[in-house]
């Protein structure tokens, strides 16, 4: 149809313009694609992601057909745009409520179509079309998934180092790479693959490396369709393994954490890993088997007051935590590793502590005796009395009890000085936890019952000397009145 039979059509029908419009658009575009899409598109598993597709003429779809099918899918449809609305008769149900179309770009030509949570089963090839421009165009939908892989030490003998890495919840089909700390491939065993009822692969391989300084290595996993990567480092260290330190101090009743770490980063959950405490009967105090507590053996005063930092496991954290923490609890505990070799001691000092008391035994004329109190203490403390600077005091002999608990109680005696700003401290202190109690105790100079006989001579003193001011006032107006007497008799 010519430019000329277009203008005439509009001219005596004015009601066809918008047919004009789009014959006209035709004639302008003959011989030209409009829909121009990407030939291919990757996405992450529960991700959402758009297959994104333009009309290179910007024209106003919002009214029109705009359909996207999924060939091979029974239904075909995932997202039937019609007259301005999603039309849901027909759309396959695994895409329900997951589909959307930019309505707002629609007038300009964006007809691109976001799949929301991809899925693996979303992976495939995608068609739009838009039938009143006799348009299409297809994109293939790459769906991926990834995973960090974990590192696990599966034997060390001698000089070498078995380790195993693995990683699930892969696809499509990754590869498994061993590198030094160079980055240079390592030569390890073959890669072992296993694909899950999920579809999602899992991938396992085994390398020995030797022990030395700065042996750092990294297992690498890579899908080179969807351009993912994972990795994970290890450094494999020349020493011993297991670090603990030599001693460790808790108060009675309190939690109180054996802290002992492998160097080289150990899952150790599967495996053994035995906290006794030699001399017990029976001496196991936390023995972790098989990803699990074992109570069998385990010595009934540790019952339900043990852990190990399971979560932690993985990084060599063997640690044991005991809970509210007794006197009974205090001695030497070790922890082996036996499938490595490895152990360490450690030695729990328990400690118990309390804030004396001091008491006014006697307050004779210038002088107070004092006597401090302390009970509940473990190991046994000493007892310290300082003035108001913080020198010490002479003072009586410290006794000391020890009670059927096996703590201990002590106190001790001491004279002070009746005068101002003496200001005494009692301090019970134990080295060996490092704990320090201390109680404060002001000695004035003057007693309130002492000051009530100067007070009573005061009033008495007064008390006479008003009476004699009044005798002798009396006396002096007695005198002149006999006086005044006297010149009247004379007159």
């Amino acid at each position: 149809m010519a430019l000329q039979e277009i203008s005439v059509m509009f001219t005596h029908r004015p009601s066809a313009f918008s047919a004009a419009v789009l014959l006209l658009t035709l004639v302008l575009c003959r011989g030209k694609s409009h829909l121009v899409c990407p030939s291919r598109v990757v996405a992450m598993m529960g991700d959402d992601v758009v297959l994104p597709c333009q009309l290179k003429l910007a024209v106003d779809t919002n009214t029109e057909t705009v359909n996207w099918i999924k060939p091979g899918l029974d239904p075909n449809v995932v997202h039937l745009h019609f007259d301005g609305r999603l039309v849901f008769e027909n759309q396959n149900p695994s895409y329900h409520f997951r589909t959307r179309v930019f309505v707002d770009e629609l007038i300009k030509g964006n007809v691109s179509l976001k799949i929301f949570k991809v899925k693996l089963s979303d992976e495939g090839t995608y068609r739009c079309s838009i039938p009143w421009i006799r348009e299409e165009a297809s994109i293939v939908l790459t769906v991926g998934s990834a995973s960090t892989p974990v590192i696990k030490v599966m034997s060390i003998v001698s000089s070498r180092v078995v380790l195993q890495c693995e990683s699930a919840g892969w696809y499509p089909e990754p590869e498994l790479l061993w590198l030094d700390g160079e980055g240079k491939l390592l030569s390890a065993g073959p890669t072992e693959t296993l694909r899950g009822p999920d579809d999602l692969y899992t991938v396992s391989s085994r390398v020995t490396v030797e022990k030395r300084h700065s042996n750092n290595i990294t297992c690498r996993v890579q899908q080179r369709n969807t351009n993912q990567s994972r990795e994970t480092h290890i450094h494999v260290p020349g020493k011993s393994h297991l670090v603990c330190p030599s001693q460790v101090v808790a108060m009675m009743g309190d939690d109180v954490v054996l802290p002992c770490q492998l160097k080289l980063a150990v899952d150790t959950n599967a495996e053994t890993v035995n906290w006794i405490k030699p001399g017990l009967d029976p001496n196991v105090v936390h023995l972790h088997f098989d990803g699990q507590l074992v109570f069998e053996n385990q010595n009934p005063s540790y019952h339900f007051r043990t852990r190990v930092f399971v979560d932690e496991l993985i990084k060599g954290n063997v640690s044991l935590k005991i809970f509210k923490v007794k006197l009974s609890d205090e001695g030497a505990y070790r922890c082996s590793i036996p499938w490595i070799r490895e152990e360490a001691s450690i030695v729990l000092t328990v400690g118990s502590a309390s804030t004396p008391v001091i008491k006014v035994i006697s307050n004779v004329s210038s002088r107070v005796v004092l006597q401090c109190e302390s009970a509940g203490w473990y190991p046994e403390p000493e007892l310290l009395w300082l003035d108001g600077e913080g020198k010490l005091l002479s003072a009586g002999p410290t006794e000391t009890l020890r009670g059927p608990d096996d703590l201990y109680t002590v106190s001790s005696r001491v004279t002070v000085e009746k005068r101002h700003s003496n200001n005494i401290t009692c301090r019970v202190q134990q080295r060996n936890t490092n704990q320090s109690r201390e109680t404060h105790k002001h000695v004035p100079g003057e007693d309130i019952s002492d000051s009530t006989l100067p007070i009573c001579v005061n009033v008495q003193a007064a008390f006479l000397v008003c009476i004699i001011v009044m005798l002798i006032t009396w006396k002096l107006k007695q005198k002149q009145s006999d006086h005044r007497t006297d010149r009247q008799k004379k007159i």
